[in-house]
């Protein structure tokens, strides 16, 4: 007799899903050391600033274009397979990584490295949602794999630093490659589940997701540096760009909607679970992505802390955020979703308003507490929110619902540096042009006028009053800058926990209903309009998910409210 109730999975589960947090730590900790390992690369390879650039970005411009092509694929051909490719590509690019003998081949490593990179999010939620049937189990499988994901963030910049210290630069590509031989010996434990998928992939559809969203991130990033560097007279190339990957992103969206198979089935953007969720991980990047950039900046800057020193400091925060992330299945115990993530985001924006008002008045170590709650309290944020993104979706459609996370989470971070990076590239310029500094050459005052690291080079080169002043103005400059950074954070985020937990407030985690919407009800959808395009352009042509008109056991599936 079936009685409904998921199986709990037991401790080969369990063994498999430490397996799977190996390939997601790998790829975070390299995020990290790369840019504690460009000064050595420079040094050694002699590459132009362009193909600097393409070193950090190759990789992630082909890793958040290709994760929804991956996700499509991996229920094509099995997740596992896919994971086990991408891994084993991983490992050869990182391979090619440490012995690059030339810059060329370096960005070619990298934009290999970002392919398999694109394999691995998808791969593993979809296999979790296999794994883990039970609604507890799975979040808490991924709350373990979220946090992994922080901890290999904040295990990057030490890590890096003593192999650097000790070996050559390649060494922290080459630190890949046992690790990657180690997951494809463990592979046979992971389940070998594929779900039939008709058709074959939509090729127009893989091209345009990945120019548009190329365009997009691509665009952000590069105002942002343009900005930052007062180039303000080049911006149009990257505004042209952004505006092109904008209309090839709705160009993308129509075709999905006509396909009988998409490549991301955008229908998914009528449950509000789905888009809120999506919106809310873009929405916090986008309020402190880039807040740990000038926070390292700072500390280094203004308050002379050496680098190594800087990078242990941010390890605190990190470790917070892995116990906020593993707290999100907690909490949901005894609260909604939505009062667990609203509720964290606004304590969010406490600590970025106290943060923005103890830059310039407090010490180092009171600085790292601060930063250090402020992570805490958002570390829910991306457990729930991940998984009410895949939990959302049948479980075919798992992968590319995963993928979609990394999309939002991939845009919201490209903004973050874009809106956060130029405010306080503006705030700084401005501070620094009302200070007395009409002593300074005209180039000393250009080149101060950069960044506060471009007036730390100017002052090296001035008598001792001329050098004092100048860093006094730089630092109170940029002790604005980043106040102004954090402060738009905290405004931020405010609305965004209002708006999450009133359009979350029915969405529950566990297997019952009570307060879902009434049978016969409408679907939550037009409250989502006015946050997410999408959403909106999907509630108005009035299109409910597939599998709500066929499967009428997909919302006790799911354990989230009817959508019709």
């Amino acid at each position: 007799m079936q009685t409904g109730i998921p199986a709990r999975a037991t401790w080969r589960e369990w063994l498999a899903l430490a397996v799977m947090t190996l390939p997601l730590l790998m790829t975070a900790t390299d995020m990290t050391v790369l840019f504690l390992a460009l000064p050595a690369i420079s040094a050694d390879l002699s590459p132009s600033s362009t193909q600097m650039l393409w070193f950090l970005h190759a990789g992630e411009f082909l890793a958040v274009s290709l994760v929804l092509t991956m996700g499509w694929l991996g229920s094509k051909v099995g997740r596992r397979r896919l994971l086990m490719v991408g891994v084993g590509l991983y490992g050869l690019a990182s391979l090619g990584a440490a012995l690059a003998p030339a810059p060329e081949v370096l960005i070619a490593a990298r934009a290999l490295m970002g392919m398999a990179a694109a394999t691995m999010m998808p791969s593993i939620m979809g296999l979790l949602r296999v794994m883990f049937p039970e609604t507890r189990q799975f979040s808490l499988s991924v709350a373990v794999v979220m946090s992994a994901f922080s901890a290999g963030m904040a295990l990057g910049p030490p890590l890096g630093g003593l192999l650097l210290e000790h070996f050559w630069w390649g060494s922290v590509f080459l630190l890949n490659v046992p690790v990657a031989a180690l997951l494809l010996l463990t592979g046979p434990l992971l389940p070998g589940h594929r779900e039939e998928v008709e058709g074959s992939v939509d090729i127009p559809s893989v091209f345009l997701s990945m120019a548009a969203i190329v365009a997009l991130v691509f665009g952000l990033q590069e105002i942002a540096d343009q900005v930052s560097s007062g180039a303000a007279g080049a911006l149009w190339p990257y505004t042209t760009s952004v505006m092109v990957g904008l209309a090839l992103a709705l160009w993308f969206v129509r075709r999905q909607l006509r396909l009988t198979e998409p490549l991301m089935d955008m229908r998914l953007f009528a449950v509000p679970a789905f888009s809120v969720s999506l919106v809310a991980m873009m929405v916090m990047l986008l309020a402190v992505g880039a807040a740990d950039m000038l926070l390292v900046q700072y500390l280094q800057t203004t308050l002379g802390i050496s680098p190594g020193q800087a990078g242990l400091l941010m390890i605190v925060p990190a470790l917070t955020s892995v116990v906020g992330g593993m707290a999100g299945p907690v909490l949901t115990r005894w609260m909604r979703p939505s009062v667990a993530m609203g509720g964290g985001l606004l304590l969010g924006a406490a600590s970025a308003g106290v943060m923005a008002l103890s830059l310039g008045r407090v010490g180092p170590l009171v600085l790292i507490a601060v930063a250090s709650l402020l992570a805490l309290a958002l570390g829910p944020l991306f457990t729930l929110a991940t998984n009410l993104v895949v939990v959302t979706a049948p479980v075919r459609k798992a992968g590319s619902a995963a993928a979609m996370g990394d999309v939002a989470g991939g845009l919201g971070y490209a903004m973050s540096l874009a809106v956060l990076g130029s405010l306080s590239a503006v705030v700084y310029r401005g501070a620094l042009a009302g200070a007395d500094l009409d002593a300074l050459p005209g180039p000393a005052r250009e080149a101060a006028g950069e960044s506060v690291g471009g007036a730390v080079g100017v002052a090296e080169g001035l008598p001792a009053d001329a050098s004092a002043r100048l860093l006094d103005a730089a630092f109170g400059a940029f002790t604005s800058a980043v106040q102004t950074g954090y402060a738009f954070g905290a405004v931020l985020l405010v609305p965004a926990a209002i708006g999450i937990m009133w359009l979350l407030r029915h969405t529950r985690l566990d297997a019952t209903q009570e307060d879902g919407p009434a049978e016969g009800s409408e679907p939550e959808v037009a409250g989502v309009a006015g946050v997410a395009g999408v959403a909106g352009a999907v509630g108005a042509a009035g299109i409910a998910p597939e599998w709500a008109e066929t499967d009428p056991k997909a919302d006790e599936r799911t354990c989230l409210p009817p959508v019709g």
